[in-house]
């Protein structure tokens, strides 16, 4: 139970809250670990008699420095009710000139209740500020016990946390954590002064905003009670801890050498690899991240690698689930990159160093792929090994895992029948002619034994092959950046081979367009693309074909894809031949290497098409049981697909309805539970649980296209008649399902998850449209906060337009 406002041991008297300027006022000659800026407060009464006197008074206390103008009004700071940041702040103010100063002051006086008690705080700005931040010593929102820190190390002003306008850093630091577990001694500063103002204040829910001179000096900015703590629940703390010790135990466990595994020990993080993030979500309901282990992460992912000469694994499960969130072990994806053929000695030295370079570098944690571990041998290998893993392998290790790597490569490139890219093309399409049985008002045991069958039949030949397809594409990304960098191609050039690639997109686009001409069907558009849905794995996300909303009256202007054929000149096929040469890949010459690019990245998106359609009808079957049993959709979202299947040989002895509703209200609980915990996006030890770190994401930006202006946040519900034209668009991850978007005519894409390969990675490239995927949990929501953005994907620049 968080205590508020409550005597301490050894005070003498309450702390008593005031206005902002009040609190500080007496909080001043207090504070050991901070100083609070020099200060001077007034009524607006007292302004609007005495106007003149105070602008004197200001004048000359301050004596021409540069000055912060504050609201301090009476409602502003309550124990039941906050209206923090709705009345205004002014900074930058001219403090040696009356007018702006008496101006500042009127505006700020009238941007309040008009009531002559409220005041208005005044502070010299503090010059050299290194950090500003923003400590909640609970979460606002679940009351759960974490420090919740927010700052901004990077722009030097006061008013970037508080105003959204910064790229920030954030962590949660669990509030019992050992002190040890803090890594960075600036932040124990921070938690000291957080601490002092508990005792101080003798409460413990506060909301603080401080700042760090460059010379070291620590100041206390605002303090006042978090209003929402009296809507808490009293057992959260307790919930808590019980289950941070459990979370322990199971990441020690982990950490754990595992027989058939080679390395020391694990990390676990939400976006390498199959990225549960991008995919299903940070915490997915159950039904979703159940389905999405059944296809993916329980065995296939493995299967798939091993079928191209990777390391063949057995029993790995690659997803965990700690309380709701989803997290790759990373150790198992690492160890699936190894070439078969390399022995377990080099395997281990690898993978261990691999699994310290994300240490050391938690941005990476989106594209591992390409900046962590070599899963094939590209242009750049060797000078890429000798930088980033110089003192890893002697020359012989280095040599066999070369060797591996190039003959992994050259097996995957060779065109040919053989080919495991063919064959997985030759898959996906006899399960796209096969097509989903009819069921006309089938009973609910067939619907359910039919959802059973077609995720089964989705699983191996579709999944699968398209398991293989994603790996083909990474193979194919790898080695066209290499040759970006090995000067073969430009990045322009390369762009403008993507923009070549036809994908099923462009499919979707162009019929769209028809229908709102009068030129094709609904139905006929419906019966090829109807199945698609935003979240592929979510049961409550409608389909196109259940949807009102898809088709606009007008006919959208469209982006055009595919205007030109791609074809090198002569000096880029020669210096592509001379790297395909040296680097021992001549199983294939130039333009051959583009045919294998282009199949690959088209046939990742076409496979996943296939198997979206057969995964989508499989939920419709399951809405179907449902329906029957008396389950809504929601009910079914709650419950994991083990459980639901087991009833056809393993039937509860109650009413279907009645049993099934018992564990999705339990699981509707635990869920809540799991939104309240806090967890490191990236899990590399014990520490980490305790201090969880929102690390912040560096966006895969797709070419080099630059776009600025409004954005409009999409969501799985919105309608597909929303005016994004012209908009920026930010949508959480990636899915086939938004698709509909391209029809639209966007400026440009945002996304908080997904990666350099992701499928709308891809839809941009191919559209030409300028994105920046996987901007990271804090760029992306204060963008959505300031409802502006600037991207320029040729110099990386993503930022705020305009600052709300």
């Amino acid at each position: 139970m968080v205590e508020r406002q409550t005597p301490l041991a050894g005070q003498r008297a309450v702390f008593a809250f005031g206005t902002k300027a009040e609190t500080l006022q007496r909080l001043q000659a207090l504070l050991q670990h901070a100083r609070v800026p020099d200060f001077l407060f007034f009524s607006l009464k007292e302004w609007n008699v005495s106007r003149d006197a105070v602008v004197a008074r200001v004048l000359e206390k301050f004596t021409g420095a540069t000055l912060a103008v504050r609201s301090s009004a009476l409602i502003e700071d309550g124990a039941r009710h906050s209206m923090a940041g709705a009345f205004l702040s002014l900074l930058d103010v001219d403090g040696s000139s009356p007018e702006a100063v008496a101006d500042a002051i009127d505006r700020v006086a009238h941007s309040m209740t008009g009531d002559p008690r409220d005041q208005v705080l005044v502070q010299p700005m503090i010059s050299d500020v290194a950090v500003n931040g923003v400590i909640m010593t609970y979460d606002m929102v679940h009351g759960t016990p974490y420090y919740c820190i927010d700052f901004d190390d990077e722009s030097g002003r006061t008013d970037t946390v508080t105003g959204g306008s910064a790229i920030n850093k954030g962590l949660f630091v669990y509030r019992d954590a050992a002190p040890e577990y803090l890594r960075s001694s600036r932040v124990a500063r921070f938690l000291e002064l957080a601490r002092e103002l508990e005792t101080l204040c003798q409460c413990a829910a506060l909301d603080i905003e401080f700042g760090l001179s460059r010379e070291g000096q620590l100041y206390l900015f605002q303090v006042r009670r978090m209003s929402m703590a009296g809507q808490w629940h009293p057992v959260t703390e307790r919930r808590v801890e019980r289950q941070l010790a459990f979370v322990e135990e199971f990441v020690r466990d982990c950490s754990l050498p595992q027989a058939g595994i080679v390395g020391d020990t694990t990390v676990l993080a939400v976006m390498p690899d199959w990225n549960p993030a991008e995919l299903i979500g940070t915490t997915p309901r159950p039904l979703s991240a159940s389905l999405y282990r059944e296809m993916i992460t329980r065995s296939t992912w493995h299967e798939a690698r091993a079928v191209m000469g990777y390391r063949r694994l057995h029993d790995a499960e690659l997803m965990v689930q700690i309380n709701g969130h989803p997290y790759i072990d990373v150790r198992l994806s690492f160890n699936s990159f190894l070439p078969a053929d390399v022995s377990d000695d080099i395997g281990a030295k690898l993978v261990n160093a691999w699994l310290t370079r994300l240490k050391e570098n938690p941005e990476f944690h989106d594209k591992v792929e390409f900046d962590v571990v070599p899963t094939c041998l590209d242009f750049c290998f060797d000078e890429d090994f000798t930088e980033r893993y110089p003192s890893v392998l002697d020359t012989a290790e280095l040599q066999q895992f070369r060797s591996a790597l190039q003959a992994l490569t050259r097996q995957a490139i060779t065109p040919g029948p053989a080919s495991t890219l063919t064959q997985a093309l030759d898959t996906a399409e006899r399960l796209a002619r096969s097509g989903t049985p009819t069921l006309r008002d089938p009973s609910a045991r067939i619907a359910l034994a039919s959802a059973s069958r077609l995720l089964s039949t989705c699983r191996q030949q579709g999944v699968l092959p398209f398991a293989i397809s994603a790996r083909h594409a990474f193979i194919a990304e790898s080695l066209m950046r290499s040759a970006v960098r090995r000067g073969a191609l430009t990045s322009t050039r390369l762009e403008a081979f993507k923009r070549s690639i036809h994908t099923v997109t462009a499919n979707i686009v162009r019929e769209y367009a028809q229908v709102c001409l009068g030129t094709l069907s609904r139905e006929e558009f419906l019966s090829r693309f109807g199945h698609l849905r935003p979240g592929t794995y979510e049961i409550t996300s409608l389909r196109y074909d259940e949807r009102d909303d898809l088709f606009l009256n007008e006919v959208p202007t469209l982006h055009e894809v595919n205007v030109h054929e791609f074809q090198l000149d002569e000096q880029e096929r020669a210096a592509l031949n001379a790297l395909l040469q040296e680097s021992g890949l001549d199983v294939l010459d130039a333009d051959q290497l583009l045919t294998y690019a282009r199949t690959a990245i088209a046939a990742r998106e076409s496979v996943k098409f296939t198997f979206t359609k057969v995964l989508s009808d499989a939920l419709s079957l399951l809405i179907s049981w449902g329906e029957q049993v008396g389950l809504s959709r929601d009910d079914l979202a709650y419950l994991e697909w083990n459980s639901i299947q087991n009833c056809l040989t393993q039937p509860p002895m109650d009413y279907l309805d009645r049993h099934y509703q018992v564990v999705a209200a339990n699981a509707r609980l635990q869920l809540e539970s799991a939104h309240a915990f806090k967890l490191a996006h990236i899990i590399a030890g014990v520490p980490d649980i305790y201090v969880a770190t929102l690390n912040r994401s560096v966006p895969n930006f797709v070419g080099t296209g630059v776009a600025s202006g409004t954005i409009v946040e999409v969501t799985a519900k919105m309608s597909a008649q929303a005016d994004i034209e012209g908009r920026i668009i930010c949508i959480e991850n990636a899915d086939p399902g938004f698709d509909w978007i391209f029809t639209q005519r966007p400026a440009a894409l945002i996304t908080r998850f997904g990666g350099a390969n992701s499928h709308m990675a891809i839809r941009c490239a191919e559209f030409g449209l300028p994105a920046a995927i996987g901007c990271g949990d804090q760029l992306y929501s204060r963008l959505v906060a300031a409802g502006t953005a600037e991207l320029n994907c040729a110099e990386k620049i993503l930022r705020a337009l305009h600052e709300k």
